[in-house]
């Protein structure tokens, strides 16, 4: 039965979350919903009022992007992004929940890394500690490559 979830995959250098990832129960509110400021809470709740209470919200903050107030998520979809971030995680399930940054994750390493590791530019292509590059926005190609 699918649970609401945090997922943190931490970074393979620093251990500081990589990216953070999160199924909002219906009628449920976010895990940190006592630190969020008012705006926040103003915005999350007027991005889940224009949806059914009885959706899956996700949200997720990427390595240079994120969702913002989290976007709804038919039970699917939510069972495929919950069963991605299973633990332990690794790069072939985590990929498999159609993240544009991948969760952070190097496909090459099967590692995640934080926005300091990748070595985001200004365009939001980014280079893991090995070298290896992508783009880690979804609104951006890289002039850097």
């Amino acid at each position: 039965m699918l649970q609401a979830f945090v997922a943190e995959p931490p970074c393979a250098v620093c251990g500081r979350p990589a990216t953070h990832i999160e199924l909002v129960a219906p009628t449920s509110q976010p895990v940190d919903w006592q630190r969020w400021s008012p705006p926040q809470r103003d915005a999350y709740t007027a991005a889940r009022q224009r949806h059914s209470d009885q959706q899956w919200w996700l949200l997720f903050s990427g390595i240079v992007a994120g969702n913002g107030s989290g976007r709804p998520v038919d039970l699917a979809e939510a069972q495929r992004i919950a069963d991605a971030f299973a633990q332990p995680y690794r790069y072939a399930a985590v990929t498999s929940a159609g993240f544009y940054d991948d969760a952070g994750f190097c496909g090459q390493c099967d590692a995640p890394y934080c926005y300091h590791h990748w070595n985001a530019s200004s365009t939001g292509y980014g280079r893991c500690p090995e070298g290896h590059g992508k783009s880690l926005d979804p609104h951006w190609w890289p002039d850097d490559l």
